[in-house]
C-alpha cells in the first residue's frame, strides 16, 4: 500500500506537496470512460463504459488488461431493445457494490441524445469469470424516464447505503438535474413504484457519487463538456451534507439546488477533461478512479486513480499534506 501511494504520489506532487499535472503511471490497457472499481480476492476490477459494460482487472491497481464484458455482444436482455430502440449495445457508467453475497451491478440503457434513458441491474456471486458460478442475471429495469422525475435524463447510477441500512440511488445528468430515489438493498429495486423524488439539483451535473466522511456525506459530479477529447472541459465539482437526501452546499454554503458547487479537479493542456469519477476504499486509504482524457493518448480517456486525502476545514483533496480521508462504509 505505502509503496502504491509513493508511486502514485511522485506522479503528480511536486516539492510543496501541491497536485501537480505530469504523466499517468498506470499502464497496460487503461483506455476507460465512467470507470468504478471493487476488488474480489486479490483481483481488481475495473467495469466502465462499453459494450455489454467492459471490465479490465490487475493484481497491483497499476498494470490493467481488458477481461471482456459483462454481456456478450448478442446477449443483452431484450429490454434494453424495446426501452431504447436505438440502442446499440454500449450500456453506460456503471456501478458496483457487494452485499449480503452478491454483487449488485446498475448501469444506464440510453443512446446517443436519447434523454428517454434507463437504469437497469444485473447480479452475480462472483467477479471471477473462471468459477463455475459465474453468471450475471438479468434483474431488469429499476427506473427510468417514466417515473425518475420529468424531463430527467434517468443515467450514471450511483447506489449510497446509510449505516441505519437504508439504500438509495442517486442518478441523473445535466437535463434537469440529479435525483435521489430509496431502493431496497436486498432486490436493488425501488421501495416504492411510484417513488419519492428527492431533487439534489435542479440542472448541475452527472456522474454523481456520494461517500461518507466523518459528519459529513461528500457529493461528487462532473460538469462541462464531455466525450471530445481534446475539446473536452470535463471537470469534477463537490459539495456536502450532514444528511444523505441533502441539501448539498458548496464551500461558502450555498445549495447545490441552485447549481452552486465548489471545483474539485479541472482539466490542463495534458488532460483538459478530468469526470465521471467513483471511489474504491482499501485499508485505511480512500482512492479517486476516473477517466481523463489525455493529449499524449491524442485525447482517448485514460484511467486515473489517486489517492483522497481532506483537508483542516473538512473538505476532500489530492494534495499529500493534507490527511488521507477516512471513509466510512
Amino acid at each position: 500500500m505505502k509503496i502504491f501511494l509513493m508511486i502514485l504520489a511522485a506522479s503528480y506532487l511536486c516539492d510543496n506537496g501541491k497536485a501537480q499535472d505530469t504523466l499517468n503511471p498506470l499502464k497496460g490497457d487503461i483506455r476507460v470512460h465512467d470507470p468504478v472499481m471493487i476488488k474480489q480476492g486479490g483481483i481488481y476490477y475495473i467495469f466502465h463504459t462499453g459494450k455489454g459494460i467492459s471490465v479490465k482487472t490487475s493484481t497491483d491497481r497499476i498494470t490493467w488488461k481488458r477481461a471482456g464484458s459483462v454481456f456478450p455482444p448478442n446477449g443483452l436482455p431484450e429490454w434494453h431493445k424495446k426501452e431504447i430502440p436505438e440502442q446499440d449495445g454500449s450500456l453506460w457508467a456503471p456501478d458496483i457494490h457487494y452485499y449480503k453475497g452478491k454483487y449488485y451491478l446498475y448501469y444506464a440503457v440510453s443512446a446517443w441524445m436519447n434523454f428517454n434513458s434507463g437504469v437497469g441491474l444485473a447480479t452475480n456471486t462472483t467477479l471471477d469469470s473462471t468459477d463455475p458460478a459465474y453468471y450475471w442475471k438479468d434483474e431488469g429495469l429499476v427506473i427510468n424516464y417514466k417515473n425518475g422525475g420529468e424531463g430527467v435524463n434517468v443515467i450514471d447510477p450511483n447506489y449510497f447505503m446509510d449505516k441505519d441500512g437504508k439504500a438509495w440511488l442517486f442518478y441523473g445528468s445535466y437535463k434537469a438535474g440529479l435525483r435521489c430515489v430509496q431502493v431496497d438493498p436486498l432486490s436493488g429495486k425501488l421501495m416504492n413504484d411510484p417513488p419519492q423524488l428527492i431533487v439534489i439539483t435542479k440542472a448541475l451535473g452527472e456522474g454523481v457519487f456520494i461517500i461518507k466522511g466523518g459528519e459529513y456525506y461528500y457529493i461528487f459530479a462532473s460538469r462541462g463538456i464531455c466525450c471530445k477529447g481534446m475539446q473536452s472541459t470535463y471537470q469534477m465539482v463537490m459539495g456536502r451534507s450532514k444528511d444523505v437526501k441533502g441539501p448539498y452546499l458548496n464551500k461558502e454554503g450555498k445549495s447545490w439546488v441552485d447549481n452552486n458547487y465548489t471545483l474539485f479537479l479541472a482539466g490542463d493542456s495534458t488532460e483538459p477533461g478530468r469526470g465521471h469519477n467513483g471511489f474504491f476504499t482499501e485499508g485505511d486509504t480512500t482512492f479517486i478512479v476516473y477517466h481523463a482524457y489525455t493529449r499524449a493518448a491524442n485525447g482517448a480517456p485514460l484511467l486515473n486513480i489517486k489517492p483522497l486525502f481532506i483537508d483542516k476545514e473538512g473538505w476532500p483533496s489530492l494534495n499529500a499534506a493534507d490527511r488521507l480521508f477516512k471513509r466510512e462504509e
